[in-house]
Formats: structure tokens, C-alpha cells, sequence
């Protein structure tokens, strides 16, 4: 573990605090480093994700230096900050350019000068804060062209809304952290559209009327410049965000006077979205981890897979997101669910994802941890079937993927 790992465990007793002043002292105090270079900044409630990886590996395999933050991480913090380099090959790793444990904690020893004196007149930054201030702070120190940068949560009081983007993008708006964000979706896309700019474009994924009323509504009130994306009909998610991400960019490089390439030379797999892991069974792990998640989820196994009744699900969701509707949602598509509970203080009890799912599959067991959830799915599972291990990212992080 490295002595950010130690000091952020530290720093989670603090929560969400929201407000920005801590967050801009932080930057004014190593000169403000977030302005170094053009950013786009993507917010939303789902597919955020994989539309920042999607546009990051865009610009990148233009001969591009990309700097690329992102939450939350699967394994390690250094898979937040990554620097994609300007060629990316076809075999490199999902978690390439991630900053190194030694070069993080040189970061981290540079930085907190920087931090004491923010906590002493302001409170003690919040671990987002600190990472979002090294995100930053690490892109201007290597000189990055340009940075992609994933909104933690909401838009308004963000610690990444302190940047200046060039292009904001906002891609759905659903119901998800209520109790911060507001209690309808009307409420939640006025939070999240703070991140546009007047005069700069604002780009959008999203088709309900009353959320996209919204959006547009403050971007004519600030000037900004509100697209909405219409994309092709498709079941397939990761397809539309993946061409979603080409117009972002396409955007961004006019913005900028670049010349871009924007078909892509090699597939592209996001981490932790719809990605597998292993084949025969094939073994497929999703960080879906609110209601209109599960059942994009949903839609994408019957685009790639119409016949999945020989699905195998193992199911583990935190308490504070709607765990019944997800479960619900899921199970139904299963012949096993296997209920399972992360090690995370949030998460749900394996016992009561199981009591509901058996409203909705025959088959159900409860196996608690999740490493010995998968075995267990793995033993059952024919080569011929599809083990599915989803329901939050704190779940799918346990699967022991280095067995398979």
C-alpha cells in the first residue's frame, strides 16, 4: 500500500463536503494547473465512464499526449490518473499510462505543502479533492496535451467543475444520489448542467424531454452552445457511447483547429463495462450499479446474446442504490443467481438480495465472499454458458480475475 493509499483511508471519515473552496485553494496554490491545457469535462449518471476512455483513446491515437482521470477505480487509485501516450497499441492494457506507486507518491510528497495549508484556515480536503488536485497537478507537470476528465458526482459542486472545459458533456441524467442531487430528474440535470460554459459547446446523449428541456434551458440562459446527440437505434450501449465520444471529439479537435483521425484503429475495451474476462464459460463483469444501469445492462446481453437463458448472474449491489428495482431488474434474466455482498460497508445483504430474487428465478443461492460466489457460479456453469458478475464496481473489484 503507498503513503497516498495510507492518507486517503485517513481522509474517508470526512465524506462528501460539498463546496469548491478547498478544491481551488488547493489548485491557486500550485499556480493553477488545471488551466495548462484544454480539457473536456464529462458528466452524467451512466456511461460517463467508458465515453471519457472512448475519447481519451480518440485523441491519443492521434499522436496525442492524454491525460485521463476517472472514478471510481477497480483495483488500485492509480487507475485514475493515466497518461495515455500518443501511440496505443492493440494489446496494451486496460489500465495503461496509469501513474506509478512511485511516481504517486512523489506526487503526494510534493503535494501536501499544498494541502496543510488549505486544511488549516479551510478544513481538511475531501479524498476526491486531493485526488482531483493530483489529477491535475500531475497532467501540467508532464505536459499533457489535452485531458479528459470524469465528473465525480453531480456537476454544480463538483471538485472537477473548478477546471475551465473546452467542450462539457453531460450523457444521461437518471435517479441516482437523491439525497445530494435532488429528488426528480428535473432537479438532478439542473445539478449536473453547471459543468457548461457559456460560449464553449455542451454536448448531450440525453432524449427524455423534461431532462433535455432542462439542459438546453441554462445552456441559453449561459450562451454555452447545447448539442444533443441523436444516435442510430441500438441496443447496443457501449456502440452509442463509443460514437457519442467520436462527436465529442470531432467537436474538441474544431474547437481547437486539430486535425483528427476518429475511426478507430483498434477495438477498444473499457474496463469494468460489459468486459470479458475469460471464454468457455464466457465470463462477462459490468460495474452496472443503479436501476437505469441494470437495465442497459439488460438491453445490451439480449443485443449480443438474444438467447441468454443459460445466464448465470452473481449479484452483489450497495444498500444505498435501489438494490430491490436492480435486483428485480436482473434476476429475471437468470436460470442461477447467486446473491453475494462486496466487502464495502455499503453494501447489501447477500441474504436479503436473494429473498427478492427468488420472486423472479428459481434457482438461488447466497454465497458470500464474492471470490467464492464466482467459483461457485463457475462450478455450475457449462462451457457453453455466461456467468455474469455485476450489480456495483466494489463487487466486480473482488472477482480474482488473475484465475481465469
Amino acid at each position: 500500500m503507498t503513503r497516498l493509499e495510507h492518507y486517503l483511508q485517513h481522509l474517508q471519515r470526512f465524506g462528501i463536503q460539498p463546496g469548491l473552496e478547498r478544491i481551488r485553494a488547493l489548485l491557486e496554490s500550485a499556480g493553477n494547473p488545471q488551466n495548462d491545457y484544454p480539457i473536456i469535462l464529462v458528466g452524467g449518471t451512466n456511461g460517463k465512464g467508458s465515453t471519457c476512455e472512448f475519447a481519451a483513446r480518440l485523441l491519443a491515437q492521434n499522436n496525442r499526449r492524454i491525460g485521463l482521470y476517472t472514478s471510481p477505480h477497480l483495483y488500485h487509485w492509480n487507475e485514475r490518473i493515466r497518461i495515455l501516450p500518443g501511440a496505443i497499441s492493440p494489446g496494451a492494457g486496460l489500465f495503461e499510462g496509469a501513474i506509478s506507486d512511485a511516481d504517486l507518491d512523489a506526487l503526494f510528497e510534493a503535494a501536501q505543502p499544498h494541502i496543510e495549508s488549505v486544511a488549516r484556515p479551510l478544513g481538511q480536503p475531501t479524498e476526491f479533492e486531493v485526488m482531483t488536485f493530483l489529477g491535475f497537478w500531475h497532467f501540467a507537470r508532464q505536459n499533457v496535451d489535452a485531458a479528459v476528465i470524469e465528473v465525480g458526482l453531480g456537476g454544480k459542486w463538483d471538485a472537477t467543475n473548478v477546471c475551465d472545459p473546452l467542450v462539457s458533456v453531460v450523457t444521461h441524467v437518471a435517479l441516482d444520489h437523491m439525497d445530494r442531487l435532488g429528488n426528480t430528474l428535473e432537479e438532478i440535470a439542473a445539478d449536473k448542467v453547471r459543468i457548461a460554459r457559456g460560449g464553449r459547446p455542451f454536448l448531450t446523449l440525453e432524449s427524455k424531454p423534461n431532462v433535455a428541456s432542462v439542459l438546453e434551458s441554462y445552456c441559453q440562459k449561459i450562451g454555452a452552445q447545447f448539442q444533443k446527440f441523436q444516435p442510430l437505434f441500438s441496443d447496443d450501449f457501449h456502440q452509442i457511447n463509443f460514437n457519442f465520444a467520436q462527436k465529442i471529439v470531432a467537436c474538441f479537435g474544431d474547437v481547437l483547429g486539430w486535425q483528427l483521425e476518429l475511426a478507430p484503429r483498434f477495438p477498444i475495451q473499457v474496463r469494468g463495462r460489459f468486459e470479458q474476462i475469460s471464454a468457455a464459460p464466457r465470463v462477462i463483469i459490468d460495474g452496472a450499479n443503479n436501476p437505469e444501469g441494470a437495465a442497459q445492462l439488460v438491453d445490451q446481453l439480449n443485443h449480443d446474446w438474444p438467447s441468454h437463458r443459460d445466464l448465470i448472474l452473481v449479484l452483489g449491489i450497495l444498500a444505498d442504490k435501489k438494490w430491490e428495482q436492480m435486483t428485480q431488474t436482473l434476476a429475471g434474466e437468470a436460470e442461477i443467481v447467486i446473491a453475494t455482498q462486496s466487502l464495502s460497508p455499503r453494501a447489501a445483504p447477500a441474504c436479503q438480495i436473494a429473498e427478492i430474487a427468488r420472486q423472479f428465478c428459481a434457482n438461488v443461492e447466497e454465497i458470500t465472499p464474492v471470490a467464492a460466489a464466482v467459483e461457485r457460479a463457475r462450478a455450475l456453469a457449462k462451457p457453453e454458458d455466461t456467468i455474469l458478475v455485476t450489480g456495483s464496481f466494489t463487487t466486480i473489484a473482488e472477482v480474482p480475475r488473475d484465475s481465469f
